[in-house]
């Protein structure tokens, strides 16, 4: 009987060690590219949106390889989420930093590949302005990630980038809603359309680090 206990001990190890080299899952990455057009749009009481398009920088400094840039997401979140409603005055979407930089970590060993940090920043504001081009209200958002993770070859760091910059479009879009909801207010429309739930306003919260 002690034999065969120590037998199913042993037998056991393998099983234990896998369970210990284990690491717990991330955040989800729905996969290709970001879409909030399943999302209730934020409508601003204004007659005219305009979404700028990212200027040049170090603001935008974007290192290879990224397969997806943070200014190109922004842009799809801007133009998902917003829409006008009608009234005086515009509502100016401005892109003011979009960075996905990375660096090395370790350096590859005989039996480990080299690791390296991904870090993207996004920050973007909406102004509503007047007949006069007078500022009446703005709202600022921004958000910082970053992702570690070995990388052997460019596909393993494009890969890397690309969920860094998924992950914070994420961010984005929560902090996005919560800084208008906050600063504009009175400048939202918030009676639903005909048909449409009208969502609860977003609590700010601890986002997930990854």
């Amino acid at each position: 009987m002690a034999v065969l206990t120590k037998r199913r001990a042993l037998l056991a190890l393998p099983f234990l060690a896998g369970c210990a080299n284990e690491q717990p899952a991330g955040p989800f990455v729905p996969p290709g590219p970001p879409s909030y057009g399943h999302l209730t749009p934020l409508r601003l009481k204004v007659g005219t949106l305009e979404i700028k398009e990212a200027e040049s920088g170090t603001a935008l400094m974007v290192q290879q390889p990224a397969p997806l840039l943070p200014s190109d997401v922004m842009l799809r979140m801007a133009h998902d989420r917003l829409s006008a409603t009608g009234g005086p005055g515009t509502a100016r979407f401005v892109i003011q930093t979009a960075r996905l930089t990375r660096e090395t970590v370790s350096a590859a060993g005989t039996f480990s590949p080299a690791s390296e940090v991904f870090r993207c920043i996004m920050r973007c504001q909406v102004e509503i302005i007047s007949a006069e081009d007078a500022v009446l209200a703005s709202a600022a958002a921004e958000v910082r990630r970053e992702v570690t993770g070995p990388t052997r070859d460019d596909t393993e760091r494009a890969a890397l980038a690309e969920r860094v910059v998924k992950l914070a479009g994420q961010d984005m879009n929560v902090e996005f809603e919560f800084q208008l909801r906050r600063h504009l207010r009175a400048w939202l429309q918030l009676v639903a359309a005909p048909g449409e739930s009208q969502p609860q306003p977003v609590e700010r919260e601890a986002l997930p680090r990854s």
